[in-house]
């Protein structure tokens, strides 16, 4: 898995705790440590999958839906990259019983596995990571 699913989140929670403004993809690189364009490459993805919301005349962008209705099976959905989950490398040596059987052996585990993955996934909502996170800082606060 690459971390655009991570980033994701990170920039979505961004939205959610600036709701309703409108955050540029500068502010959000600046939290993520990463490149402007990085940033609008995912939003880009985001906002094909309904996600967020930009418009030509105004600047940034900002969450299309409550975080209560988005899941992270959305999120996950709108910005995997092509492929499973989980990836079996393809070099094995044929020759060799292992070699020649671990892809249809790993196969059946790793779509069962993904399927689980997509299932919770879907009962957690930005929401959710939104109540996580201020528990945490208040967590940090009432340490200091």
């Amino acid at each position: 898995m690459s971390t655009h699913f991570s980033v994701s989140i990170h920039c979505l929670l961004l939205l959610a705790e600036g709701a309703p403004e409108r955050m540029t993809s500068t502010i959000i690189a600046s939290s993520i440590n990463t490149n402007p364009v990085v940033v609008r490459r995912i939003m880009s993805r985001l906002k094909q999958a309904g996600l967020v919301d930009s418009s030509p005349g105004a600047r940034g962008f900002r969450l299309s839906m409550s975080s209560s209705n988005m899941n992270l099976k959305m999120i996950y959905e709108a910005t995997k990259d092509e492929g499973p989950l989980f990836a079996i490398h393809t070099d094995s040596n044929h020759n060799c019983e292992v070699g020649k059987n671990i892809d249809a052996l790993l196969d059946g585990l790793y779509t069962v596995a993904e399927e689980k993955i997509q299932a919770f996934f879907e009962t957690v909502t930005l929401r959710d990571l939104e109540q996580a996170l201020q528990q945490r800082i208040e967590h940090q606060s009432s340490s200091v």
